[in-house]
């Protein structure tokens, strides 16, 4: 499942933007989830960066999953995320993690674990 995840965030051509906060979206008046959104024909992912980084990761993959099983129901994808997140080895997780943090959080995690950038 990884492998379709990174696939999507590679070639689709969406943008995961990181947002203060999710409001209504003024096209559809429609609420968005607290945590994040997916605009499709935008290309577009709005991922709170409010939350922690395991957060914004399973949100991400929340998201992500809603273009790959656009039948699914909201139910559906939120206990296939959490299950994904969690079968996560740690490369695999870094490499969603690059998607959620800041350029400030990266260096500050880089730097943390001794790491250049």
């Amino acid at each position: 499942m990884f492998d379709k995840l990174k696939n999507v965030l590679l070639h689709s051509g969406y943008r995961v933007i990181l947002a203060k906060k999710i409001e209504k979206d003024s096209h559809s008046g429609l609420s968005r989830g607290v945590k994040g959104y997916i605009l499709p024909d935008q290309l577009n992912i709005f991922i709170n960066k409010s939350f922690g980084v395991n957060d914004r990761v399973v949100t991400l993959i929340h998201e992500l999953l809603h273009e790959i099983y656009p039948s699914k129901t909201e139910n559906q994808v939120d206990k296939l995320s959490k299950t994904i997140f969690n079968d996560l080895n740690v490369s695999q997780l870094g490499f969603l993690q690059f998607f959620i943090m800041s350029p400030i959080e990266i260096r500050l995690t880089l730097k943390t674990n001794q790491l250049n950038a």
